[in-house]
């Protein structure tokens, strides 16, 4: 036996050792390499299905510049270097937050403080400050100074007991969480709780008592509006409302000399808490989210360095739930609607703007108005109850006085030129914005037709140069008579000017405006029994009146487009698919029409069929022929560069194109544009930007870029000063170029509606006026860097709840009026030529498939010619066919839902030829922006992969390789293996074995 089992042993020995010399090698090869398939082939499917995002992350490029031509600069930066840029940057931002912040509150002229005053910074926000909202418009302020340094460098001094409390102390543990991508809700207010202070820091604060400064702080974000309800986050919670108590308290002591308190917060703070000054504050100032610098212009207002000139941008009230808006903020799902039926999930709510026009000031100056005059039903309005401070209000430390008014109107241009002298009549130089509001009469014609009437609307304004004491300048400005006109929905479905007598005033605030209105009709505050807050100035009125109503004058846009109604699929009274009407809130009948609940939308078969995924039907168009494509007319994009949008040498450059490039072109475009080889057009890289450049949503290290974070918009807004806005526009379009950023997502005009948007801190106000002309000097100086700018999100997207299909249903008048007249005036004044598509749906019909509002407004009235691009592509309602037919030119696709559905329609020649179309736009944008840069005449673009993306592919190839030739070679090895004296003498052993063992 012994005998037999070292024979077998050694058989067996002899017989793995031929094994290994001629299987074993392949057989390991092909086993990792068939590991390394399983792992690195779904891998990079997963990279070319994401490759912008990947670029975007790890970095890379999509093309590369052949021939390159270092010549062929046409757009080049206005600073020597990157870090010149960046310091004018930061000083910039400083000084936007000087001339930004509002002074509201300064009673005995609490401030400014002494310089070398010794304070005590009060609550866990005090070390945290908000620098700038969530989402893709967040920002790194990781370099910023903090309140305590900020005070300390210009000669102030912070306790540190009570600092360190926050900081490293039990404090700490209160602290507002952290957050900078997508929100999913609300942040919540995080207060340290009165009993948690230490005896050691309570005792801290009478060493630091010039002054306890408070930091009440809110942020907002992408991806959630704040709570309201049950919880209202912007009113204060019951630890801060402890804090505050417990410092009147010191104050009564003698510990702290005075309270102030700074506002940090781009959403309206409910300022019930100074209604009757329970806890004794001496001063609030709102300075919004302060971006990299802006904190240091805070310190230095603090102490007098700085005199504020800031102007509300948003009505600050006792009650932020008295806007009529707040009764349908809430998304409501349609009546009828089963999840899983027959309409998409991402079309079962909807709502309804059934305040109309009147949002923000437009609301509480217009009912103020007819509660002093008797009209409208407007009932027991106490408007001192509600309204806190005023839209465009903001003390000084100084006090002006206005004088002079004079008017003039240019027939030639149809404007008004508008002057004011402004006197400096205090003791301190300082600013003083001048704020120009019209009265249109509210008539029998707007009653009967449903046209709608503010009581005063802002139409222009300016602001001083810094005004020594007892120095004087006259401030000019030009009110456009097109922006006094009206839109009458369901009368003439144009712009008129009705019948009647008209106001423009000169005004401090918005109230100060009705206010000087109501005196020049003879109204005064004993005349009406107190129900006036104060007399107004006739002297700084100027009418006017149009004897005959007038529906032609303003029918046609300035590009000559007449003027219709284009957006009746958002209004449920003219919306065919749906059998409930709405009653719009009317200054004709406040309390009749004032809303109280919401109007239930009904689901009818022709709401259902509208609210699909995809609308389009090739049965509802005329066929047409597919267009030329892939010819060799030999025009590059190079030859277009500065050529107008209709000349015809685009016809020829647009057919050279193929399908696969124009299906590439409009629908990768996730943060990257793609290269077009047949027309030599180099691809460009886009990044967000509200508040400044960002890469903070997709950005690694790799990809950080060197930018400046501005103040949140509403601060800019806030400065009502044109030339910053320029500034800021000249900062961001130079930081573009220098990080080779050719398209900007931004800045944010969509508007306030509530305080209660996530988003508010990337939108300038709760105003169309002020938001589309201050942008619209930002967007000029970014775009003459040749920055094409896509402005967002148009439109309608002013919340946040549900955006991702959210129908918005409301009137005409309010749309052109409000929402979109803050997209208007950057297109038609700052020469922009871009929006970014919002999710949100009018009525039925997603934003980008509107062809009303896209090719009607924005292309057609208002002449954008450029690239407009969607949202980031997360459902398939933001569909190709809807789009491309609409007006959308490019998609910002994550997923690949456009690039898989457009190529199903590629035989239609309606959807052929509006991508060609699309195409046009595009490569329109591409021409004329610092995308071109390099490019000459016998420049040539080759496409290539990310860096990451390529390795990523090659492994995966070379593992199908090695795997085929592993498996083939194993296989030969085996059949090699039988032929061997090792592995024939070891099978006849163990045969033999089994049958002795038989």
């Amino acid at each position: 036996m012994d005998e037999i089992k070292a024979q077998k042993k050694a058989l067996k020995k002899a017989y793995k050792k031929a094994k290994r010399k001629t299987v074993l090698a392949w057989k390991i090869l092909t086993i990792l390499c068939a590991v390394l398939m399983v792992v690195f082939i779904p891998l990079s499917k997963v990279l070319t299905t994401f490759d912008n995002t990947i670029a975007a992350f790890v970095g890379g490029t999509f093309w590369e510049l052949e021939n390159e031509d270092p010549n062929a600069q046409y757009f080049t930066s206005d600073f020597a270097s990157a870090e010149e840029m960046v310091d004018y940057g930061l000083v910039l931002c400083q000084q936007v937050e000087a001339e930004g912040a509002a002074l509201l509150m300064n009673n005995n002229n609490a401030l400014p403080l002494a310089k070398d005053a010794k304070v005590s910074t009060f609550s866990s926000s005090s070390v945290n400050l908000v620098y700038g909202g969530t989402g893709s418009g967040n920002i790194d302020a990781s370099t910023a100074d903090t309140l305590r340094t900020a005070l300390e460098k210009v000669g102030a001094t912070v306790n540190p007991t009570l600092w360190d409390f926050y900081t490293t102390g039990a404090g700490k543990d209160y602290a507002r969480a952290g957050s900078g991508t997508v929100a999913t809700e609300s942040s919540a207010t995080a207060e340290v709780p009165w009993d948690v202070y230490t005896d050691e820091v309570k005792n801290s604060v009478a060493d630091y008592g010039d002054a306890a400064i408070v930091t009440l702080s809110r942020v907002g974000g992408e991806g959630a509006d704040l709570s309201y309800g049950e919880v209202n986050y912007l009113a204060l919670d019951e630890n801060e409302k402890a804090l505050l108590a417990n410092l009147a308290e010191m104050k009564k002591n003698g510990q702290i000399q005075k309270i102030v308190v700074l506002i940090n917060s781009a959403n309206a703070l409910q300022v019930d808490f100074l209604k009757d000054n329970e806890y004794d504050i001496d001063a609030a100032l709102w300075i919004g989210d302060v971006g990299i610098t802006g904190i240091n212009a805070v310190a230095q207002i603090l102490v007098g360095d700085v005199n504020p000139s800031g102007s509300l941008v948003d009505t600050y009230c006792y009650d932020n739930y008295s806007a009529p808006a707040m009764w349908n903020f809430t998304p409501t799902v349609y009546d009828g609607y089963v999840e899983g039926g027959d309409v998409p999930e991402k079309g079962s709510t909807y709502m309804i703007y059934q305040e109309g026009i009147y949002v923000g000031y437009k609301y509480y100056e217009t009912r103020y108005e007819d509660f002093v005059t008797g009209s409208g039903n407007a009932g027991d309005y106490a408007y001192s109850d509600i309204v806190a401070y005023p839209f465009g209000y903001g003390l000084s430390y100084t006090d002006f006085s206005y004088s002079d008014m004079n008017v003039q109107y240019n027939a030639a241009d149809d404007t008004y030129d508008v002057s004011v002298k402004v006197t400096n009549t205090g003791a301190v130089a300082g600013k003083e914005t001048v704020q120009v509001y019209v009265q249109s009469p509210y008539t029998e014609y707007d009653k009967a037709n449903g046209v709608e009437k503010s009581a005063v609307a802002l139409v222009g304004f300016g602001k001083t140069a810094e005004l020594a004491p007892g120095a004087s300048e006259t401030v000019k400005m030009t009110v456009n008579k097109r922006d006094i006109a009206s839109f009458d929905t369901y009368g003439a479905g144009t712009y008129i000017l009705d019948a009647g007598d008209y106001y423009l005033t000169a005004a401090t605030d918005a109230h100060n405006a009705v206010n000087n209105i109501l005196a020049a009709k003879g109204y005064t505050v004993a005349s009406t029994n107190g129900k006036m807050t104060a007399d107004g100035s006739a002297d700084l009125t100027y009418s006017w009146t149009e004897e005959a109503l007038d529906t032609t004058t303003y029918s046609t846009s300035e590009n000559g487009t007449e003027i219709v109604n284009q957006l009746s699929c958002a209004d449920p009274n003219l919306y065919d698919g749906e059998s409930n009407t709405v009653t719009w809130l009317s200054r004709s009948d406040w309390n009749g029409t004032l809303p109280t609940e919401t109007v239930k939308l009904v689901l009818t078969e022709q709401l259902k069929k509208d609210l699909q995924d995809v609308r389009y039907n090739a049965a509802d168009y005329e066929t047409m022929n597919l267009p030329a494509m892939g010819k060799a007319n030999g025009v590059t994009l190079y030859e277009m560069i500065g050529l107008d949008y209709d000349d015809p040498k685009w016809e020829n450059l647009l057919d050279e194109l193929t399908f696969d490039e124009m299906n590439t072109l409009i629908s990768d475009a996730f943060h990257w544009t793609m290269p077009v080889k047949s027309v030599e057009a180099p691809g460009t890289r886009d990044e967000n930007g509200p508040q400044g450049l960002t890469a903070s949503l997709l950005g690694s290290d790799a990809t950080q870029l060197t930018a400046t974070a501005f103040t949140s918009e509403d601060v800019m807004a806030a400065t009502f000063n044109t030339d910053l806005m320029t500034e800021i526009g000249k900062v961001i379009g130079n930081n573009c170029l220098q990080a080779d950023i050719a398209c900007l997502y931004g800045p944010g005009n969509n508007i306030h509606r509530t305080p209660y948007g996530g988003r508010n801190f990337e939108y300038y106000s709760e105003d169309g006026f002020l938001s589309g002309m201050m942008s619209a000097y930002e967007v000029a100086a970014i775009q003459e860097k040749g920055v094409h700018v896509v402005m967002k999100h148009f439109a309608l997207n002013d919340c946040e709840q549900d955006r991702i299909g959210l129908g918005v249903w409301l009137n005409e008048q309010a749309a052109r009026e409000v929402y979109l007249k803050a997209f208007q005036a950057p297109i038609e004044v700052g020469n922009g030529n871009g929006v970014m598509i919002a999710y949100t749906r009018w009525g039925a019909v997603w934003s980008g498939g509107n062809a009303g509002l896209v090719n009607g407004i924005l292309r057609g009235e208002w002449g954008c010619d450029g690239m407009v691009i969607t949202d980031n592509v997360l459902n398939v309602y933001v569909n190709g066919p809807d789009g491309v037919m609409a007006g959308v030119s490019i998609y910002d696709a994550m997923m690949p839902y456009v690039t898989d559905m457009l190529p199903q329609y590629q035989n239609d020649g309606v959807i052929v030829n509006a991508m060609r179309e699309a195409c046009h736009h595009n490569l329109y944008a591409i021409a004329n922006s610092c995308g071109m840069n390099g490019v000459g005449a016998n420049t040539t673009i080759k496409v290539v992969r990310p860096m990451v993306i390529t390795i990523v592919i090659i492994i995966a190839c070379a593992a199908v390789f090695f795997f085929l030739l592993g498996l083939v070679l194993w296989i030969l090895g085996a059949k090699k293996l039988r032929k061997t004296e090792e592995y024939k003498a070891y099978k006849d052993f163990k045969k033999a074995s089994k049958k002795a063992a038989q």
